[in-house]
């Protein structure tokens, strides 16, 4: 269904329907459940919480060592759902800064591989473009240098890949 005719079945209930209509999504699709509590009672924090709580959860047990094989699609498909629900463009990096963080901890201490490094220089690309287009880049330039500087461990020539992923004002 495209989005012209869900606005014009929409505009077709009356006010009970309507109701009713949200009601059974809200009930029924546990996205659009999260995103109406959210929306309803924006708690940042507790996103923000529930964020990293999944994320390290991808790349560390919880004892703390490394998780065998790193699942980037469901790091990014939780980052994307991030992005989607918080707006505040500090937030959102100081996550990106949290992920990178983190994968740099990974990649030094328990190995790495080509497909690893490739998933950490997009991810580092990400945050350098997120960061331009929202303004941040001075701000947080002093957090992307020492990231730069805990790839010197991973090796794979990463930090040669990370400069050419990431703007020139990180250089």
């Amino acid at each position: 269904m495209s989005k012209a005719q869900l606005k014009k079945y929409v505009q077709g209930l009356d006010r009970e329907h309507l109701e009713e209509f949200v009601l059974d999504i809200y009930s029924d699709v546990k996205a659009a459940k999260e995103y109406l509590d959210f929306f309803l009672n924006p708690d940042v924090n507790k996103v923000v919480e529930k964020t990293q709580r999944a994320i390290y959860s991808k790349v560390f047990r919880p004892n703390g060592d490394p998780v065998l094989k790193l699942k980037f699609t469901k790091i990014n498909d939780i980052m994307k759902d991030f992005t989607n629900k918080v707006r505040d463009p500090y937030i959102v990096a100081d996550m990106m800064v949290y992920l990178l963080t983190l994968l740099c901890q990974y990649g030094s201490k328990y190995g790495h591989g080509e497909a690893f490094v490739r998933s950490l220089v997009a991810n580092f690309g990400r945050l350098s473009k997120w960061l331009v287009s929202s303004g941040l880049e001075n701000e947080y330039k002093v957090k992307v240098s020492a990231l730069i500087e805990k790839t010197h461990k991973i090796g794979w020539g990463c930090t040669d890949w990370v400069y050419n992923s990431i703007d020139p004002c990180f250089e």
